[in-house]
């Protein structure tokens, strides 16, 4: 399918000796990305009123820090250096930069060190992330990617009640689209001394699903999670609720926007990206018609 999308002209990639960079979508395939975003966004946001906000490309690692990002996942984040002389590139300089490895984080950032009345409040973001997970013959897995994100912050049980629901939801638009993706549950790549207990208790409290659709006959390709964060973030970004004066809770529901539409298009008949749109058109009314 890949190379016959570069014959076409509505893809090139974008790699190098390190590995797979991304994408470049053109014409119609560009169009059914655009059409897929905005459709999966207002299937996320039926019935609710959601806070969009923007995302950097570029990061402090400070705000990374803050989560102890780097402890975990020490291999994953991209740093990014000023054209400096060695001299003026010791620890010393300041805050480094990192590319940024997801939007929630922005999301955090953004509320640091506040205080809320609300119970449970939206919020979503789209952005370009990197991480650095180079494969060999795994056309899914890229350095850089463009992820759709929604956020909940507040009360534990309004989050969690809620992030179900609208997970659901999401789920079921997908499967109008590839009716037999699964759901499992799954755990973080995590790294470092206690890596193997995190993700054992990852899996055993179920904080995190993902939504699995074949790639051909080779591997399911995680195109979109659940993820409840309890408190972990809005402790370490101190988002605090007055009624109790204790951090609120949050949660996310994330799609790897480019695995996601590439999943589904290898599944559409011969590959074409009009005849994807037209279904996504279809599945999108059809959930938004839905009372």
């Amino acid at each position: 399918m890949m190379k016959e999308l570069q014959q076409r002209k509505l893809l090139s990639i974008v790699q190098s000796q390190n590995g797979l960079i991304g994408y470049r979508f053109s014409d119609s395939l560009y169009a059914a990305a655009e059409l897929l975003d905005k459709a999966l966004l207002q299937v996320l946001s039926k019935g609710i009123s959601v806070t969009s906000h923007t995302c950097t490309t570029l990061l402090p690692r400070s705000t990374l820090e803050r989560i102890s990002f780097f402890d975990k996942l020490p291999s994953n984040p991209l740093h990014v250096y000023p054209h400096l002389t060695h001299d003026a590139m010791s620890e010393n300089s300041g805050d480094a930069w990192v590319l940024s490895p997801s939007t929630c984080y922005h999301t955090f950032a953004h509320l640091a060190e506040s205080t809320h009345d609300w119970e449970l409040k939206y919020f979503t973001a789209k952005g370009q992330c990197h991480r650095y997970e180079p494969a060999k013959d795994e056309p899914t897995r890229m350095g850089n990617f463009t992820m759709r994100e929604l956020i909940l912050v507040g009360l534990q049980e309004k989050v969690e009640t809620h992030c179900e629901i609208i997970f659901g939801q999401a789920v079921k638009f997908l499967r109008l689209l590839f009716p037999s993706l699964s759901v499992e549950k799954a755990s973080d790549v995590f790294y470092g001394e206690h890596s193997k207990v995190t993700r054992k208790v990852q899996l055993s409290m179920g904080v995190k699903c993902e939504i699995l659709i074949p790639w051909f006959d080779k591997y399911n390709v995680s195109v979109g999670s659940r993820n409840l964060h309890r408190d972990l973030f809005t402790t370490n970004f101190n988002i605090v609720s007055r009624a109790s004066d204790c951090p609120m809770h949050s949660a996310c529901i994330a799609f790897g926007m480019e695995r996601l539409l590439l999943a589904l298009l290898a599944h559409t008949l011969n590959y074409e990206p009009d005849l994807l749109v037209e279904n996504i058109a279809q599945a999108a009314e059809i959930i938004l018609e839905e009372k």
